[in-house]
Order: structure tokens, then C-alpha cells, then sequence
């Protein structure tokens, strides 16, 4: 009789941390197809948060607070950039003080990184490395057309 207060709690917890998904998902504004992969990516391959554990759901989460989703109680912390991704900022500023880019901030730069991107990629986080390396090289060449 034990188990079943357990299990009822259990229940509860992963139906909240589905709803938490569904919110970061909507938040971050991501397609099916990067929700699904990063859902893929976190729980052994599967592609719904339904079927996915406790652990499981609260490591998706964690990938979605570090794609720039709030933290519950709290405001949007920075997140630490990778070498790529430092790289674009530091090569979207270069445009920036050379007057070819009129918003110098990171919003700016994801509107650029969302308009270049065959699947709108909305945070630098879920580039692949690919788009990455895609991206990179077309604001390296925007810098020297200056």
C-alpha cells in the first residue's frame, strides 16, 4: 500500500514536468522537428515527453534553461556561449561597428541566425555544428565584402 502514494506522486511530478516542456517548447518558439530532436537527444531516442521519465524530462528541461528558457522564480539568465558561437557574436559585431548590420544585439543576430537556417533556429543553442560552421563562414565573408 506503500507504493501507491509513490507512484501518485510520481504521476504528478511527470505530468508538471510535461507541461514545463510544452511551455519551453512554446517559449523558445520550436518547431516540431528541433523539439522533437532535442527530446530525442536527452531520453535515448525518444520523441515524445509523454514517454519519456522523470530524469529524462528534467534533463530536456535543463537543455531548454540553457537555450535561454527562465528558470521558474527567476529572470532569464546569460548564457555562456560556446567557441562558435563566440565567434559569430564577435564577427556579428565587426559588422556591427562597421555600419552593416543596424541591431548590433543578440536579438539581432537571431533574427539573422533564424532567416538563414532551413528550419528558422530561433537560439544559438540548437545550431548543429554544420550550421554552425554555415554560418560562420557567411558572416566571415560579409565581413570581408566590407
Amino acid at each position: 500500500m506503500a507504493s501507491a502514494p509513490f507512484s501518485a506522486a510520481r504521476a504528478g511530478q511527470h505530468a508538471a514536468l510535461v507541461r514545463q516542456v510544452h511551455v519551453a517548447k512554446s517559449w523558445l518558439k520550436l518547431d516540431d522537428d528541433t523539439y522533437r530532436a532535442a527530446l530525442a537527444a536527452r531520453s535515448g531516442g525518444k520523441v515524445s515527453s509523454t514517454a519519456c521519465t522523470v530524469v529524462e524530462l528534467k534533463a530536456v528541461l535543463e537543455h531548454f534553461h540553457t537555450a535561454g528558457f527562465p528558470r521558474p522564480g527567476g529572470s532569464a539568465k546569460r548564457v555562456a556561449l560556446t567557441a562558435p558561437q563566440r565567434k559569430m557574436w564577435s564577427l556579428w559585431q565587426q559588422l556591427a561597428d562597421a555600419g552593416r548590420v543596424r541591431d548590433r544585439s543578440m536579438k539581432g543576430l537571431l533574427a539573422w541566425v533564424k532567416g538563414q537556417t532551413e528550419n528558422s533556429v530561433e537560439a544559438l543553442a540548437f545550431l548543429t555544428p554544420a550550421q554552425e560552421r554555415t554560418l560562420i563562414e557567411s558572416l566571415k565573408q560579409w565581413v570581408d565584402r566590407g
